[in-house]
């Protein structure tokens, strides 16, 4: 099943990063807006065809995103008894994916009516216009561009920390592992030690040997920072 869960997050990733360039290409319709002074009614239908075209590809992406998210569920609730399936990374990888799909649902739905908006008033200024209205649709359009390259790198820094997080639940897990590795090698040395006396008292000489190294050398430092102290005072 871990192969299955493998599987169905490669196909996330690819799905999200579909929607990203198509959000990006879907915003970039307003940015490319000529704000009405040289626009005829053949180029405003052919970006409200691309327009059609981009949001029909963009819901069909956000339904199949939705649907893996659901298969992503399923499989870690089928195999939570499982110990890759209780790994918290994990489940927050399922977190996060929702939260994806819903940041970009909301996402789509501001760009589909803003775009739809602007271009709707091209189609009415596309017979003629004053040029303060195409003044006002330009500055728009510069506004659109500014956003859409905002967005696309949030979302960058949003999958890079997001990757980190899952790094660093990963690494815990890692350490925590190798801690409970140590303490069992501790728990067999003891017994050897404890099966032979012979190696018992080596390890004891041994430990003995280090806490007289250990007093030593303190006494030795701190009779250096006395000396330091009484020959900078004199």
């Amino acid at each position: 099943m871990a192969d299955v869960w493998e599987a169905l997050r490669k196909k996330a990733r690819s799905a999200e990063n579909s929607i990203d360039v198509k959000l990006v290409s879907l915003n970039k319709l307003t940015a490319s807006s000529h704000g009405g002074f040289d626009i005829d009614e053949k180029t405003v239908s052919s970006r409200q065809a691309m327009f059609q075209t981009l949001t029909n590809d963009i819901e069909g992406l956000i339904g199949q995103l939705n649907g893996i998210n659901d298969e992503m569920t399923e499989v870690v609730g089928a195999q939570s008894s499982a110990s890759w399936a209780s790994n918290p990374a994990i489940q927050h990888t399922v977190r996060r994916h929702r939260e994806i799909l819903r940041d970009y649902g909301s996402e789509f739905r501001r760009a589909r009516d803003n775009v739809d908006q602007v271009l709707q008033r091209e189609l009415l200024l596309s017979g003629g216009n004053s040029s303060k209205d195409g003044v006002c649709l330009n500055n728009r359009a510069k506004g659109y561009d500014m956003y859409a390259k905002e967005h696309d790198h949030i979302s960058s820094c949003d999958r890079l920390l997001d990757e980190q997080m899952s790094i660093a639940l990963s690494t815990k897990e890692n350490l925590a592992r190798q801690g409970i590795n140590l303490r069992g090698i501790g728990s067999r040395m003891q017994t050897i030690a404890k099966k032979y006396p012979a190696l018992n008292g080596l390890m004891q000489r041994i430990q003995s040997k280090k806490r007289k190294n250990t007093v030593v050398l303190a006494a030795v430092i701190s009779a250096c920072l006395i000396f330091t102290i009484f020959y900078i005072i004199h």
